[in-house]
């Protein structure tokens, strides 16, 4: 495995095998997977790695921002209201996707 970052481009790149990458997905926000013709993983990209200092906000946290409670926010969530992402188990908020529930 192979680990390069390129300040140029902010991105910070792993590379599991050589080969030739026919194929880039999506797998999050700027972050890119490379395949090769066969469908093998070849490198995956993180792309303006230096933005991605950005504070996650928790369930619990984001209700004490909000003053609302844990439970309105799951329902939130539920309903399409609020868009989090989820890490293992837990949900993480962005600040931008709170600030735009408490205009």
């Amino acid at each position: 495995m192979k680990i390069s970052y390129d300040r140029r481009a902010d991105a910070l790149s792993l590379v599991l095998q050589e080969g030739r990458i026919s194929k880039d997905v999506e797998v999050s926000q700027n972050v890119f997977a490379g395949f090769d013709r066969a469908g093998r993983l070849i490198e995956i990209q993180f792309l303006e790695l230096s933005k991605k200092d950005r504070p996650w906000f928790t369930i619990e946290a984001a209700a004490k921002y909000l003053d609302v409670s844990e439970r309105t926010l799951l329902r939130w969530i539920k309903a399409g209201k609020l868009k989090p992402t989820k890490v293992g188990r837990e949900y993480r908020i962005k600040p931008e996707e709170l600030k735009k529930l408490a205009a």
